[in-house]
């Protein structure tokens, strides 16, 4: 009598529960679009627009161009410094080689025969300094200085100081800074504090810390040029005497600080040319927006002459000058090359 009890009330419960989902499937099968709506598609009240799949993968740079070196000149010789623990390798400037070989011109890593960085610049029409952690000695300053006072070209490429994480058997973390700063010195120019960030998609390359720059005027710097991206942007802090050519874009701010304002990326002393970041020379980033049109310029920079001043020379009676001693040294040296 127990069990009848029991049984019963069970087996009620039981078809009731076939009933109702049996009654769930047929309402799925027979409604319309029974199967469901396809992924991704928008149920109102249900999918905001920047879920949608058009808004998954957000718009980058794309990596298209080529490094063009045109200028009159031909067979220069340009110094890639690696004697101060710079922080780049050769494969990293592979695109920048082999343009610089199409354009009859030869790009050398570090100096030759075991000379000292100072002695051996007079050999090379232009150098290249990508972020030196070393610093350099007196000698080295003066010779440098000396070097671009004489019609020396030189590009220097840095990076503010950033904090990086090291693996290995255990994790730590290292401090990164730039170490030429007695050599920026000399120039009127030091690198800024902080690294820069823009919170504007429009202003980056899909990484807010990855900016864009743009010319403050024409020059040949700027030939070709719209827009730079720099990965890892500082800026150049100044005390006057230099010409800013590129400044980051509007809205950038200082990354710890959050400083809004208008910051130099690019500027030229003269002879030298400083660019508060690197990477957009390497091989990974330089076709990204007019990155490989202002690596031509740069190089172009490097391997053109421009006429003396009397400020490296001696003013004629025709308004022309006349290289001083050191000056036509260095020309000599370069004329017994080619």
């Amino acid at each position: 009598m127990t069990e009848g009890r029991v049984v019963k009330p069970l087996a009620v419960f039981v078809v009731v529960l076939v009933a109702i989902l049996g009654a769930t499937f047929l309402l799925a099968v027979l409604a319309p679009g029974g199967s469901g709506p396809p992924d991704g598609q928008s149920i109102d009240g249900q999918s905001p627009p920047q879920y949608q799949p058009d808004a998954v993968d957000a718009p980058v740079d794309p990596e298209a161009g080529e490094i063009e070196i045109d200028t009159d000149t031909n067979d220069r010789r340009i110094l890639v410094d690696t004697d101060h623990e710079n922080q780049v390798a050769e494969r990293d400037l592979e695109p920048v080689t082999e343009a610089v070989f199409e354009a009859d011109h030869t790009l050398e890593y570090g100096v030759s025969d075991g000379d000292e960085f100072g002695d051996e610049l007079d050999r090379y029409d232009g150098v290249l300094i990508i972020q030196p952690l070393q610093s350099y000695t007196t000698a080295e300053r003066i010779a440098l200085r000396e070097y671009t006072d004489d019609g020396g070209r030189v590009v220097i490429l840095a990076e503010p100081t950033q904090t990086r994480l090291s693996t290995g058997f255990g994790q730590s973390t290292a401090t990164v800074s730039f170490g030429a700063t007695d050599v920026l010195e000399q120039y009127d120019v030091r690198v800024g504090a902080e690294r820069l960030y823009n919170m504007d998609d429009e202003a980056t390359d899909n990484n807010f810390k990855s900016i864009y720059a743009s010319p403050t005027e024409e020059s040949d710097l700027s030939d070709g040029v719209e827009t730079v991206n720099f990965d890892t942007a500082g800026y150049v802090a100044t005390d006057g005497g230099v010409d800013t050519k590129f400044t980051a874009v509007e809205g950038t701010r200082t990354l710890e600080t959050r400083r809004l304002g208008t910051y130099p990326t690019v500027v030229r002393n003269d002879n030298v040319v400083f660019v508060a970041d690197t990477t957009f020379i390497r091989e990974s980033d330089v076709y990204d927006a007019d990155n490989e049109v202002f690596v031509g310029n740069l190089i172009e920079f490097l391997v053109t002459d421009e006429p003396s001043s009397p400020a490296n020379g001696t003013a004629t009676e025709n308004g022309t000058a006349t290289e001083n001693g050191t000056a036509a040294r260095v020309r000599e040296g370069a004329a017994l090359r080619r």
